[in-house]
């Protein structure tokens, strides 16, 4: 293996382009970020990205480092082999079927390759993170755009067929109300996403989710550390759904250790408690006694160390 190889790890997110360098052990050498336009399009993202690596590689060449891969954290469904974005476009005009490693290999040189970026965090969190030594992982981003999640059993990421596995999110648990913006009625998303709070805040206070005085997720939490009332309630049923979302994942895979990512993860402490309450309640008990849920240790970083590792890892034609 490359021991001391340093990779490229790049992440497109709704609203900026973050990338890094990062070695096989997984120090971050370089990291910068670039703003994304409000409309976007095929031709402007891969502009973008081929713009952000020939920027950050001349920047970590004054020390003397010289990335050999190139790992891309997308969302969507991942043609992970071909290096192909499915879709869905989220409306990016041309943003499907994207053969996104050979139109960046072309440019740059390098070899690349493409994650889904949940899948990644995952594996940054079981190589970097909280959930290393753990054989049995699932990850949970708890994300302002909804719910992603990756899962690893027997130290190996599941995929499913398609590479479609591990849509966490869309798990039903409510069948009676909900309709989702995917078409799924009651999904994990629907009722415990950080529009999820910001919809029911919205109720319990008589005010439009989508006026312009609608609050973040994050203010809502700020809002309940004060004792507002309808904030208070408002988290506190946001945390007992989120954990009969994991009182079903407990359940049916009995893992070592769930994680939880994203911006909810990092609210205050009774949160979590609250979460692990609920988790704990609504599983079997056989299923978790063993069962860890922890706050992910990586932060925003998850994504790059993730696809900067995935790629290393391809590129000495291992997987996970």
């Amino acid at each position: 293996m490359f021991k001391h190889a340093a990779a490229i790890g790049a992440d497109i997110g709704n609203f900026s382009l973050k990338i890094a360098v990062v070695t096989f052990s997984g120090e971050v050498v370089s990291v910068k970020s670039f703003p994304l336009d409000t409309i976007q399009t095929k031709d402007y993202l891969i502009s973008k990205l081929v713009r952000a690596v020939a920027d950050i590689r001349a920047t970590v060449a004054m020390q003397g480092i010289n990335p050999i891969s190139i790992g891309i954290s997308v969302k969507g469904f991942i043609d992970h082999q071909a290096g192909v974005v499915f879709g869905p476009d989220l409306g990016i005009k041309g943003w499907k079927n994207v053969p996104l490693s050979r139109l960046i290999n072309r440019e740059t040189g390098l070899p690349v390759y493409v994650g889904n970026d949940a899948n990644l965090m995952t594996i940054a969190e079981h190589r970097f993170g909280v959930a290393r030594n753990f054989n049995n992982v699932i990850f949970v981003g708890l994300r302002s755009t909804g719910i992603g999640g990756g899962i690893i059993i027997n130290g190996k990421l599941y995929r499913g067929v398609n590479n479609a596995g591990g849509e966490i999110g869309q798990m039903v648990i409510n069948f009676d109300n909900g309709m989702s913006d995917k078409g799924i009625r009651g999904s994990f998303e629907h009722f415990a996403s950080a529009f999820a709070l910001i919809r029911r805040y919205s109720e319990l206070t008589g005010k439009s989710d989508k006026s312009k005085e609608s609050l973040t997720g994050k203010e809502i939490f700020e809002l309940s550390y004060k004792k507002d009332p309808a904030a208070v309630k408002a988290v506190n049923e946001n945390a007992k759904m989120v954990g009969i979302g994991l009182a079903n994942l407990i359940t049916i895979f009995a893992p070592e250790i769930i994680v939880l990512g994203g911006g909810m993860s990092e609210a205050r402490d009774p949160y979590i408690r609250m979460i692990k309450k609920s988790a704990f309640a609504n599983s079997l008990a056989n299923c978790r006694e063993e069962v860890k849920i922890e706050r992910a240790q990586l932060g925003s970083n998850a994504s790059l160390l993730g696809s900067a590792y995935y790629s290393l890892l391809r590129l000495a034609g291992k997987s996970i």
